[in-house]
């Protein structure tokens, strides 16, 4: 027999709501009665992930080391 918690028929509409609504995956842990993993792994099993944004811009490019005397130079030594 399955805990009542876990009962996806009963859950999943109520998910479906507050994830549409916006509502973060703690709050909807918490409002549903299950943990936040269960309540994200639901949310990927129905289909509703939201897209992640992926940046197309290197950032180790933007932040290159000093020469090596530029350190003495920034402090004026």
């Amino acid at each position: 027999m399955a805990r009542p918690a876990l009962d996806n028929v009963r859950i999943e509409p109520a998910v479906r709501r507050m994830h549409a609504d916006g509502s973060s995956v703690r709050e909807i842990a918490r409002h549903v009665g299950i943990s936040v993993g269960s309540t994200h792994a639901m949310i990927g099993r129905i289909g509703l992930s939201r897209p992640v944004g992926r940046t197309t811009v290197l950032r180790s490019a933007s932040r290159r080391a000093l020469p090596v005397g530029a350190g003495l130079e920034i402090a004026r030594v």
